[in-house]
């Protein structure tokens, strides 16, 4: 296999560093090959097949309002490692920005292949960049803790906003005290009179609240209306918000409340 001269991916780097802050698409379209391809492993609908498609894209986002500052890019032996940070405007005058990492491999002085990766771990890895110490701490997932005063009652309640009880844990002779619950890729531990604080006046205002939680859907209402089904105490209807989401929020017994969104898109 022919690798790539370590001072052409360099080159590679700092000729996209340089299109990319002063936004030309034509210079970074100088540094794409006829033939690059941008996207996952599979095909879809969205991804791109040479060099016109990218630039189309890109311009596209642009013209839309999407901003990318850059957070590095690092020259590898056969790619450059990208980090950037995106902000995308959302209706009412806000916007959302997130992290994300891509590895444009390189061949002949020119980027043939841009894929993106869910993190800057997994984005190193693909491009053959050494993690150093600072992003070996990076976050793989993040669980809350509710402090609960029934752990049996929690599940059921739960379960009635279409949550799975996972598992629980407890002393072998004693009752459980720990548990988990989930929904999707997403989990929830619950701890029986344990860490973190339950509310005593609703945990909607003043001390002693509980935890605030906001929970991503597809469809709002939908879960809404199960909430009514079930009795769950509602304490604000599905509304509109002018930063761009639709939210409503329901309370749990202990007064932890979750604040169920979804993306509001323009037409």
């Amino acid at each position: 296999m022919t690798h790539t001269d370590p001072d052409e991916s360099e080159l590679v780097a700092a000729r996209l560093r340089t299109a990319i802050q002063s936004g030309d698409m034509a210079a970074f379209g100088e540094v794409l090959d006829d033939n690059v391809r941008w996207g996952g492993e599979a095909d879809t609908p969205e991804t791109c097949h040479n060099r016109a498609q990218v630039v189309t894209r890109l311009s596209a986002q642009r013209a839309a309002g999407v901003e990318t500052e850059i957070i590095e890019v690092v020259p590898a032996r056969d790619a450059v490692l990208l980090g950037l940070n995106v902000k995308r405007p959302v209706p009412g005058g806000f916007a959302r920005q997130r992290t994300m990492y891509q590895v444009l491999k390189v061949r002949g002085g020119r980027v043939v292949d841009i894929r993106g990766y869910g993190s800057r771990t997994d984005a190193a890895a693909q491009a053959g960049v050494v993690t150093n110490a600072e992003h070996a701490f990076e976050a793989r997932q993040l669980i809350p803790i509710l402090n609960v005063s029934n752990l049996s009652d929690s599940f059921a309640w739960f379960a009635k906003l279409g949550w799975d009880k996972k598992w629980d844990w407890g002393e072998a002779d004693g009752l459980a005290a720990f548990g988990a619950v989930s929904s999707g890729s997403c989990e929830i531990f619950l701890c029986l009179n344990g860490q973190g604080a339950r509310a005593q006046d609703g945990g909607v205002a003043g001390v002693d609240q509980g935890v605030w939680l906001s929970i991503w859907v597809d469809d709002v209402d939908v879960v809404h209306a199960a909430c009514v089904r079930a009795g769950l105490d509602v304490l604000r209807l599905p509304l509109n918000e002018p930063y761009g989401v639709r939210e409503m929020h329901v309370r749990h017994p202990d007064g932890h409340v979750f604040r169920i969104s979804q993306p509001v898109h323009s037409h």
